[in-house]
């Protein structure tokens, strides 16, 4: 985390959430694994086996990716001749692609029906926000503890440190309709892509097929892999660690609850708060 020579209101501000989440995390933590009630109890995991088969699994991805295709292909021609920055186009292409493979899972859910939709309950949107931010809280002071070891075996390591090219982008927009339409897909569209595409599909179909931390590590390391630029210059290096040290918690969360609105919200939130250490000028 980057802090600036002069602080002003809004970073000191900021700074103090960022010291909040974390000892809101650990307490959550030690009221829920060591002192509340029931906290030495077995807890079952909530997520069901999803025993889909192979060729329908991969009409899952297919559904999703070529959705992503057709909506991010379309929308680089509906907006070829308008004159855009580009940091814009990326922004708009960012979108389509999500909301692209959003429709592409719809699309297959529907046609395919309940015969792939596993065993789940009905969803719940109060008990989906307050799992999310509990899962929210007790990841930060993990995740907190990973960033500053990773940052300090980079630099010592003389590995590259710089950041997401999607946080540059967002650090230089200048345009009000812009910055909103970036945070909604950063809050609603990207959490919910991801989500669907890393927990409640490669997590819970590879979960059902090989030991359940093989499953957890490959999932999570392929989520944290995908948000470096691997290039010369190896943007996003720094948030590797970190970001999979996210996703374990998001798996361990999504099989406990059985709810992918858990990590959805969880996600969202994470997202936000991102942002909010970049707009306060605190961190990156």
């Amino acid at each position: 985390m980057s802090q600036p020579d002069e602080l002003t209101r809004a970073a000191v501000a900021a700074i103090a959430i960022e010291i909040a989440l974390p000892l809101c995390g650990l307490g959550l933590i030690v009221w829920r694994f060591l002192l509340g009630p029931g906290a030495r109890a077995r807890r079952e995991a909530r997520l069901a086996e999803w025993r889909l088969p192979p060729i329908d699994f991969g009409c899952f991805l297919c559904f999703g990716f070529l959705g992503a295709t057709a909506l991010s292909g379309t929308a680089g021609l509906a907006f070829r001749h308008v004159a855009m920055g580009a940091d814009a186009t990326a922004i708009v292409g960012y979108a389509a692609m999500e909301g692209g493979f959003l429709l592409g899972i719809a699309a297959f859910y529907g046609l395919f029906g309940a015969r792939v939709r596993g065993a789940a309950g009905p969803p719940s949107l109060l008990a989906a926000l307050k799992s999310g931010l509990a899962t929210f809280l007790i990841a930060m002071p993990l995740v907190d503890a990973v960033n500053y070891a990773s940052e300090f075996a980079i630099t010592r390591m003389g590995f590259p440190n710089e950041k997401q090219e999607i946080v540059d982008i967002f650090e230089n927009i200048h345009s009000p309709a812009l910055r909103w339409l970036f945070v909604a897909l950063a809050a609603f569209l990207v959490p919910a892509a991801e989500e669907i595409l890393f927990r409640a599909g490669l997590f819970r179909y590879f979960r059902t097929r090989m030991p359940r931390w093989i499953a957890i590590g490959l999932t999570s390391a392929l989520f944290g892999a995908l948000h470096v630029a691997w290039g010369e210059h190896l943007a996003g290096l720094p948030s590797l660690l970190p970001l999979v040290a996210l996703a374990v918690v998001f798996c361990l969360a999504y099989e406990r609850t059985g709810m992918i609105g858990t990590t959805i919200v969880a996600h969202a939130l994470f997202n936000l708060n991102s942002m909010f250490l970049v707009v306060a000028g605190i961190g990156s």
